[in-house]
């Protein structure tokens, strides 16, 4: 949003709201806003005083598609809410909510490799658009490396009786059977052991 007073104001994925100067771009202020800026500012006026608004929070598929590409400045979170700012103004934000500390703790690899492969050829056609590229989450969705239901039957509960749709997740029965919904399994407990053999050889590092 630009400003008669020479003013852009933006926001970005990086958490943050910003002013710049409209002729030479210059940063005159900004402010943290603890998740993505997708929206376009706004201004008005009340009673002769000037406010700007944005609305805050994760949109689109970025942060859900996106995997690892997505977690490079951290985690996505989506903390959705509206910020209204004038000048003067001294409230400030109340700390964001405390982020889980999550471990990989994936079971024993049961599965060949055909299976891991068709496992792996169904998450791209089911699975990754919510859930990201390579079973990497960008913070929004659950990440499936990460699923108590990995070494559990509850799996196709979920997967192919739809037991948390009420939380998003549908059954996805009229797309797969449960060799399949088996198979997908069988690809995400491997991402899981793999990405933690990467994070134990960084550690090493």
């Amino acid at each position: 949003m630009t400003t008669a007073g020479n003013l852009v104001f933006q926001g970005n994925a990086t958490h943050e709201f910003a002013a710049y100067r409209a002729d030479n771009g210059q940063k005159l202020w900004s402010s943290p806003v603890q998740t993505a800026v997708l929206a376009g500012a706004m201004t008005y006026e009340v009673d002769g005083e000037q406010y700007v608004a944005t609305l805050v929070g994760w949109g689109g598929s970025y942060a859900i598609l996106g995997g690892g590409l997505s977690t490079i400045s951290g985690p996505q979170r989506n903390i959705s809410r509206l910020l209204v700012y004038k000048l003067g103004a001294t409230a400030t934000l109340p700390p964001p909510p405390a982020e889980e500390v999550k471990v990989l703790e994936p079971p024993k690899q049961t599965a060949n490799a055909a299976t891991i492969a068709e496992g792996k050829t169904l998450y791209g056609r089911n699975c990754v658009m919510c859930h990201g590229v390579d079973v990497v989450s960008g913070g929004l969705n659950p990440d499936l490396r990460y699923s108590k239901l990995l070494d559990d039957d509850g799996w196709y509960d979920v997967v192919l009786k739809g037991t948390l749709k009420d939380q998003g997740m549908v059954s996805f029965a009229k797309n797969i059977d449960r060799k399949q919904a088996a198979a997908i399994r069988a690809f995400v407990i491997q991402r899981a052991i793999d990405c933690k053999a990467e994070k134990s050889k960084q550690a090493k590092n």
